[in-house]
């Protein structure tokens, strides 16, 4: 436990560091370059503790192996559907609707934002589920280990309680897929297919790359757009405790066997 708020301790005085130290402007490639440098700060951490501990990198989901590629892309998958399917229900329910994006969907700013989404996805996949999420889970059980790490999550997203039904509810899924295939490979593309999707309905602009728009109608929708929302993100954490749940009843039975 100790070791683990240490890291948590050292990341965040990380970032802390990076958001106060100038760099030099390179527009919508910033956050990725921030986020390398973070990886190649935190990688070297994460070794020098594993090592202490008489571990290897595989122990934490770290080690690259035939099916993570097949992982990665069914992450993806799953990560662009469930956006697209809720997006869906938020047009036929409410005033949202959706329009063709009159910019930024070219090849190349697809692409780019593609890139910069990754790149971003795995580092917080590192920096979250790899080391402290499996340490944690060894010493504190798995239900623990998806709530701190997902609630570090939602706070490193900023301090406003709403993180916790935005990325900490999502962090409930990437920690219970790692935990569930022993990889961050799954939860890395699940979470980058989240991401993308949302970029390219223009969701996240600063990534840039959208193919769609999307914008309300007042009066014209069945439910309110925000109360949709809400709903469908409670729904998530529904979701998410149950499959936390079942993740810590199949390890109990697996430990009394």
């Amino acid at each position: 436990m100790l070791k683990t708020a240490g890291y948590f301790v050292c990341f965040f005085l990380l970032l802390f560091g990076l958001q106060h130290v100038p760099l030099p402007d390179l527009g919508r490639a910033a956050p990725a370059a921030a986020a390398i440098i973070i990886v190649l700060v935190v990688l070297p951490l994460i070794a020098l503790l594993l090592k202490r501990e008489g571990r290897s990198m595989g122990d934490i989901g770290l080690q690259a192996g035939s099916g993570m590629p097949t992982q990665l892309a069914l992450g993806l998958g799953l990560g662009l559907g469930v956006v697209a399917v809720m997006m869906a229900m938020m047009i036929l329910l409410t005033p949202l609707t959706i329009a063709p994006a009159t910019s930024g969907n070219t090849v190349s700013s697809l692409l780019s934002a593609l890139v910069v989404i990754f790149i971003l996805g795995l580092m917080e996949e590192i920096v979250f589920r790899s080391y402290p999420l499996f340490r944690l889970n060894e010493a504190v059980g798995a239900r623990a280990a998806i709530y701190v790490t997902s609630v570090a999550f939602a706070f490193y997203h900023g301090l406003a309680p709403e993180n916790l039904l935005g990325p900490g509810v999502w962090g409930l899924f990437y920690g219970w897929m790692a935990l569930k295939t022993k990889s961050i490979a799954l939860p890395t593309g699940f979470h980058v297919g989240l991401n993308w999707m949302q970029a390219l309905l223009g969701m996240k602009p600063k990534y840039g790359g959208s193919v769609w728009t999307l914008s309300l109608e007042p009066g014209s929708g069945v439910l309110d757009a925000e109360a949709l929302g809400l709903a469908m993100q409670l729904l998530l954490l529904v979701i998410g405790i149950v499959l936390v749940e079942r993740q810590v009843r199949a390890r109990s039975a697996e430990a009394a066997i």
